[in-house]
């Protein structure tokens, strides 16, 4: 990618320089397009259409190996999906344990930038409950699962309720799935705890998942911090104080990823010492939104930059370099449309632009209270 142009604002000369290219403004009544970071939007747009048309091709094709790009037989998916659209690709998907012969498709990406794990995954469908819950029983004996969206939005479903919402629905059975054979799988979901959480602007569940892969199995047993933050309206951008609760939950997200099981049963006093950077042995977090593309797209690689830009690992980069591109570009490799929209994108500047500016003024990066330390 071209290498950013520094821009004749106001931005203070301690910023780097993939954080002072020019950006959105008004002259007069015209307003000024975002020249360079629109510039790399779009170049990243025309990327995605290059990957998808070079898989569409090879997948009308008898060569082999399939594509990296590639998708798999729309006769295999087109039920599973919410939307028609958006799909992992065929060589980079979760796979579900399912009986030999049985369809293991789910509409779920496994994600990886550097040492941080994570599965970006749709909102489930009301038909495809028992699937995401076969994919959180596999992933660990704990696990954090991200919900970037309401069930419903503009009245339109965006993600049916697949978890219980009080006592008196817990515990909520999975339902079977015929086409799986669930002769091999049962499960039930138990709501241990709700919070809601002032600091991440977040609705908190604990819950416990119960299943039996196989009838002759013994019973396993996974503990689950569910983070439902529902102030991110479909393709914008969070906005007010629910900016600055975006960034405490991703800190949130990873602090509960990284403690051991039996800590996440337990209530702790006083604020961790540090950002947990080191996911080197944390299970891969869950994180959807209704596609599984923007705002999934969005968290995972602010969590991935601020996480760097706390280490220090951004703080000596030669001007050329533009790391939020390439981890958009990265993200877009092992999951389409990630980021999907050019104000998402923009969003990602902003918010490591005030972050690295509260740093730089001696004042605390993360923008708010450690709120990992309660949960």
């Amino acid at each position: 990618m071209a290498a950013p142009s520094i821009s004749t604002t106001s931005y203070p000369p301690s910023l780097p320089a993939f954080l002072r290219q020019s950006k959105a403004g008004s002259t007069a009544s015209l307003t000024c397009i975002n020249s360079d970071i629109h510039a790399k939007f779009i170049d990243l747009e025309w990327q995605q259409r290059n990957r998808l048309l070079q898989g569409a091709q090879q997948q009308q094709s008898t060569a082999s190996p399939p594509h990296q790009f590639s998708r798999l037989n729309p006769s295999l998916t087109a039920t599973r999906n919410r939307y028609l659209n958006v799909e992992p690709y065929a060589q980079n998907r979760i796979k579900l344990r399912v009986a030999d012969g049985l369809n293991d498709y789910i509409n779920a990406s496994p994600i990886q930038l550097g040492v941080r794990r994570y599965i970006a995954t749709q909102g489930p469908k009301e038909g495809g409950l028992n699937g995401f819950w076969r994919m959180v029983g596999d992933v660990g004996e704990k696990v954090v699962v991200v919900m970037l969206t309401q069930t419903h939005e503009a009245g339109r479903e965006k993600c049916f309720r697949y978890y219980p919402l009080s006592a008196e629905e817990s515990p909520l059975r999975v339902p079977e799935d015929e086409e799986m054979g669930d002769d091999r799988f049962c499960g039930e979901v138990e709501l241990v705890r709700t919070e809601d959480d002032w600091d991440t602007r977040s609705q908190i569940r604990r819950m416990r998942l119960r299943t039996r892969q196989d009838k002759t199995e013994e019973e396993k047993e996974v503990e689950i911090h569910h983070l439902l933050f529902s102030g991110w309206p479909d393709f914008l951008i969070p906005e007010g104080d629910h900016r600055a609760a975006l960034v405490e939950l991703i800190h949130l997200s990873a602090d509960l990823n990284t403690r051991p099981p039996s800590s996440t049963s337990k209530q702790t006093n006083g604020a961790s010492s540090h950002f947990p950077t080191d996911q080197s042995q944390a299970p891969p977090r869950i994180i959807h939104c209704s596609a599984g593309v923007g705002r999934s797209g969005t968290f995972i690689a602010l969590d991935y930059l601020l996480s760097h830009m706390h280490t220090g690992e951004l703080d000596d980069l030669p001007p050329d370099k533009d790391p939020i591109a390439d981890t958009v570009d990265l993200l877009r490799q092992q999951r389409m449309m990630m980021v999907q929209g050019e104000s998402q994108f923009n969003f990602l500047y902003e918010v490591l632009r005030e972050r690295w500016m509260a740093r730089s003024q001696g004042g605390d990066a993360r923008g708010g209270a450690e709120a990992g330390a309660r949960f």
